[in-house]
C-alpha cells in the first residue's frame, strides 16, 4: 500500500491565486480608467494638497464608496485613503514637505575659533559642552 503525499505548497495555492487576482484587478482597473501610463511604475510620488486630503477623508467617513472617491480624486489606491483617514482621526493629517531647511550656524571669527579650541582642550575634549558654552553647532566645534 503506497502512501500518497500531498505537496506542502499546495495548501497555499488558493491564497497565492487570490493575491495575484487581487493585484491583477487593481492593474486592470487602473488601465481601464487611465490607460497604460497609470499601470507603469511612477518614478515619483504624487503629492496631494491638504484640502484634497480632508475632502476625501470626509467623503469616505460620510459613507461614500472608497472606490468612487479614489476615481474622483485620482488617488493611487484605497490604502492611501484609509491611511489619510487614520491620520485625520489622530489629528496628524498634513502635507509633508520633503524639503529640508538647512539651519545656518552663526558666523564664527578666527579669534573665537581659537577660544573654542583652547576651551575644548582645557576641558578634556568636551565638545558637547562647548556647543552650549559658545552657542555653535557640534560640527563647528568638532572641525
Amino acid at each position: 500500500m503506497a502512501i500518497k503525499r500531498q505537496n506542502p505548497a499546495s495548501k497555499y495555492m488558493p491564497i497565492c491565486i487570490m493575491l495575484i487576482m487581487n493585484a491583477m484587478t487593481i492593474w486592470i482597473r487602473q488601465f481601464l480608467l487611465h490607460g497604460l501610463a497609470r499601470v507603469r511604475h511612477r518614478s515619483f510620488n504624487h503629492r496631494y494638497s491638504l484640502n484634497t486630503k480632508i475632502e476625501t477623508v470626509k467623503e469616505y467617513q460620510a459613507g461614500f464608496p472608497g472606490e468612487k472617491i479614489i476615481e474622483k480624486y485620482d488617488i493611487r489606491s484605497l490604502s492611501q485613503l484609509k491611511q489619510w483617514s487614520v491620520q485625520y482621526n489622530n489629528d496628524e493629517l498634513k502635507t509633508k514637505s520633503r524639503k529640508r531647511v538647512r539651519k545656518m550656524g552663526r558666523k564664527v571669527s578666527f579669534e573665537e575659533k581659537c577660544k573654542i579650541v583652547q576651551w575644548v582642550l582645557d576641558h578634556d575634549n568636551d565638545y558637547q559642552e562647548a556647543t552650549i558654552q559658545f552657542n555653535v553647532s557640534y560640527q563647528r566645534v568638532y572641525s
